[in-house]
């Protein structure tokens, strides 16, 4: 069977707090007004990266969790 990176698309529009990240990256999420994938995929990285709450460990765990899920594809182009 062949693996089709789409299929998991729709974890970006489920809550944050439904999906298997850790407690501290939902919580920053929160903070920050992220409540899905989308929200932080959508946000222009230049103003992400000045948010009060931003670390980069919450975002590894962020780019580590889309490339898990064959969607790291989704930041190109931001």
């Amino acid at each position: 069977m062949e693996k089709n990176p789409s299929a998991n698309i729709y974890l970006i529009n489920l809550p944050i707090d439904e999906l298997p990240l850790s407690e501290t990256f939902k919580l920053r999420s929160r903070l920050m007004d992220f409540f899905t994938l989308q929200d932080i995929i959508a946000q222009d990285h230049a103003m992400l990266f000045e948010r009060e709450g931003y670390n980069e460990k919450w975002y590894f765990e962020f780019v580590d969790f889309l490339k898990r899920k064959d969607i790291l594809f989704l930041l190109s182009g931001k």
